[in-house]
């Protein structure tokens, strides 16, 4: 039985009628993997861990066996895993927590390296800590960086390297091995410098190998909105010795830095759906790039004037960014929304309020629209077919 087989579409998808094609935005549930997971008891999930009666140990039981079997899945500790309640608040954690942490042991002097098209989870949050600390924005190919762009400023006394491991929008790897031996490079170099990476890895854990030992990184975020389980949780792994302190009050959880009552299930079924994601890294992996490769065939033959983002660069399989000239990229979308298509024109974490992230219009320049269609366990090449064929007859609605 094929990896797709293994999971009906009826137990993932509510509306059977429509083509979604966004799982890049959100995963909808996979009830049969679900259905895998060990069993909470009534007991445990009526209490609160942090209680000392027979039902807040049985609760805290499972929320001890959720964090250790994240930490194996990952190669990690358990004291080095934190829920968090989404991907966005882990990166919040790991910059301001950090940051905070190093003002705390008297560093002063602290200087943040990003990319020029990470995550607005990141953007936004060096933002506001640039009245504390320089902030260098690098400017980036296509999304991708050469790890030599990585200097360490004068007179600085810490750094925090923070990257996307796969861009969320035009679906590119970047070179996270090579930007850790550039890490260890720099610490050999400049040993009185403290210096810190981190990876947001939200999009990568269906398709890559996460072993944060092999990585060689100090911190890593994730998110529950791409594993195919229960939304509302997140995680940061968080090496030993990484000085980070709190930034939420309240309560002393998960080593006072992220305070609140834990949510037992979510957490249980966060951990084992990345547990199950790791496992079948490899075959899903090979599964999905099929249903690309198809795709991005069926794109050139049928659509020579759409060009495909980064096509000749590292990419994780299950994205592809298409842009089209002369073409509103959200009216693309609400033009195959309204023929039962789910796609997106940009990060669905940017809303009205906020200005596209212009990777678009970094890459091509102005005038250029922008449609990503990712794919999960139920795409099939039907489906694929069926998009393709309605954004051909989009644009040639509005060429006449």
């Amino acid at each position: 039985m094929s990896f797709f087989k293994s999971f009906s579409k009826k137990s993932v998808l509510s509306q059977s009628d429509r083509i979604y094609l966004d799982f890049a935005s959100s995963t909808p549930l996979d009830h049969v993997m679900l259905s895998t997971f060990p069993i909470i008891s009534v007991m445990a999930l009526q209490a609160n861990p942090s209680a000392l009666h027979k039902e807040g140990i049985a609760a805290k039981k499972v929320l001890s066996e959720a964090k250790l079997c994240a930490a194996q899945t990952l190669f990690a500790h358990s004291d080095e895993i934190i829920f968090t309640s989404n991907a966005t608040e882990s990166d919040n954690l790991a910059l301001h927590g950090v940051v905070g942490g190093l003002l705390k042991n008297n560093s002063t002097s602290i200087a943040i390296i990003t990319t020029d098209t990470e995550h607005s989870a990141v953007l936004e949050t060096v933002a506001v800590l640039a009245k504390d600390v320089s902030v260098i924005l690098l400017p980036t190919e296509q999304g991708i960086i050469d790890p030599k762009q990585i200097i360490i400023p004068e007179d600085i006394q810490a750094v925090i390297i923070s990257v996307m491991c796969v861009n969320n929008e035009i679906g590119v790897v970047q070179p996270v091995y090579e930007i850790a031996k550039r890490v260890r490079f720099l610490r050999k170099h400049n040993p009185t410098v403290q210096i810190y990476l981190h990876i947001d890895a939200t999009q990568a854990p269906l398709h890559f190998s996460l072993n944060v030992q092999k990585l060689g990184i100090d911190m890593m975020t994730l998110g529950a909105t791409k594993l195919y389980c229960p939304k509302g949780v997140g995680m940061l792994y968080v090496k030993r010795d990484t000085p980070i302190a709190p930034i939420m009050f309240g309560g002393g959880q998960q080593y006072g830095l992220r305070p609140g009552t834990e949510p037992i299930q979510l957490i249980h079924d966060f951990a084992h759906s990345l547990a199950f994601a790791q496992k079948k890294v490899e075959t899903y992996s090979q599964s999905i790039a099929g249903i690309q490769r198809y795709a991005e065939d069926c794109i050139r033959k049928e659509l020579p004037h759409v060009v495909i983002t980064a096509a000749f660069s590292e990419r994780t399989p299950h994205i592809t960014h298409i842009a089209i000239k002369d073409f509103d990229s959200e009216l693309m979308v609400l033009e195959l929304d309204a023929r039962g298509f789910a796609v997106s024109a940009k990060s669905a974490c940017k809303n009205e309020d906020n200005e596209e992230s212009g990777i678009t219009e970094r890459i091509y320049g102005q005038g250029w629209g922008a449609v990503r269609i990712s794919y999960g366990r139920t795409t099939t090449k039907k489906d694929v077919e069926k998009v393709v064929a309605t954004i051909k007859i989009i644009l040639e609605k509005y060429k006449k």
